[in-house]
């Protein structure tokens, strides 16, 4: 379990009025919905830091047994292999209650994760059980033997929809879900979920194939005045905070670049202590957007031609909004605007083919670049929110 902010106190900004309130709402069934709490927000913007110091053990304090796991940790493995990683974990902090409970269930070997009790199979010999457990079979007995309701917290959920396994693994954690909370004799269970992207999140709330299907989902605050007032405390420079938080806001109230911001400002500083700090701080920072907005897009500028034109076809549709029809990637519309941007680029004598055998290579390529993230079922969407905005910009200005 990540650690109690009481042993990292120095080192990070807390929010526990924040936490409180998302704690209450994830345990609010007054009316009657239970289908979980979906909380979307850019990356980079504190979204996991919050989860694992303020959410996580404000849940723990109150007698609730917590389940994390970040499935962006490492995006080469199989979402559902981190789900039921996490879920082992838990099974193994206690090899006593846990795994008699477990053999109350059924004699058990095995940890199957997947809808219907297919999908990958894991080893739980070390708890000394004799035959296949399904996912909800050992959320359960985790409920049962610890007496307390289950929380079930995932960091970059989308990443689920990658995989068919991972898509399984909602599916078993629906359906345990589901037994817990109407099992009068269980502890029940809530499931608390975040994406760094709205419309990947938004799948797997408003799709109606999807395990989630309804669930509430909710933009995640960005972090404001008073963190800045903090990191700005911490730094011990002498500066307005108002001016200093419209600059973090300009940033997209992102930490990491802010935080750069104000190292380079300090450094200045011991420099020349006669600038202006404020001045000083919105120059540095505007100055760090642009360079990594222009390494960005250099980057993309270098790509080979189809790559770099269906980049910024999918960053042109994703600016139309989620709501409106897209033609698909391997459609007759899609190829003619590649054409078109291609023949403006290069030439109309440029030679690159647009048919889908090449298409297809060029998205696998991009994927593998961490430009694109692809659904299992088929979609595409630009990976990171910061760099669709950048490439709308240019697009808008072109």
């Amino acid at each position: 379990m990540p650690p109690s902010p009481e042993s990292t106190q120095d080192q990070f900004f807390h929010r526990p009025e924040l936490a409180t309130a998302l704690a209450d709402q994830a345990q609010d069934t007054s009316l009657g919905t239970s289908g979980g709490m979906f909380l979307a927000a850019p990356r980079r913007t504190g979204k996991s830091t919050f989860l694992r110091q303020d959410l996580v053990p404000e849940f723990e304090r109150r007698n609730l047994n917590v389940i994390y796991v970040d499935l962006w940790i490492d995006k080469t493995v199989n979402p559902a292999i981190h789900i039921a990683n996490a879920i082992r974990t838990e099974l193994a902090r206690d090899d006593g209650s846990i795994a008699k409970t477990l053999k109350k269930i059924a004699n058990m070997s095995k940890l199957t994760v997947g809808a219907w009790g297919n999908g990958l199979s894991f080893d739980l010999s070390q708890l000394k059980m004799a035959k296949d457990a399904t996912l909800a079979d050992a959320l359960k007995a985790l409920s049962t033997a610890s007496q307390k309701k289950l929380i079930f917290v995932i960091d970059e959920a989308q990443h689920a929809l990658t995989t068919d396994e991972g898509i399984n693994a909602l599916f078993s954690l629906k359906a345990a879900r589901d037994s817990l909370n109407t099992d009068p004799g269980k502890y029940g269970m809530q499931l608390v979920a975040t994406g760094s992207n709205r419309d990947k999140l938004a799948t797997l709330v408003n799709g109606r194939e999807q395990a989630f299907y309804g669930a509430d989902m909710v933009s995640f605050p960005a972090l404001g005045k008073n963190y800045v007032q903090w990191l700005v405390s911490r730094a011990k420079l002498n500066l307005d905070i108002d001016a200093a938080t419209g600059v973090f806001q300009s940033v997209g109230s992102r930490p990491e670049p802010f935080r750069k911001a104000l190292s380079q400002t300090r450094m200045q500083l011991a420099i020349n202590p006669d600038q202006d700090a404020n001045a000083m701080l919105a120059h540095l920072a505007a100055q760090g957007v642009r360079d990594a907005k222009a390494d960005f897009l250099n980057t993309v500028a270098s790509l080979p031609p189809l790559q770099s034109a269906l980049l910024r076809e999918l960053a042109a549709d994703a600016a139309l909004g989620s709501d409106v029809r897209r033609p698909g990637l391997f459609s007759a519309a899609m190829k003619t605007r590649l054409l078109a941007r291609l023949d403006t680029e290069m030439g109309a004598a440029h030679g690159v083919s647009v048919e889908s055998p090449t298409v297809q290579n060029a998205l696998d390529k991009l994927r593998e670049e961490n430009f694109l993230w692809r659904s299992q079922r088929g979609s595409y969407s630009v990976e990171d929110e910061q760099f669709l905005a950048w490439l709308v910009e240019e697009d808008r200005r072109q």
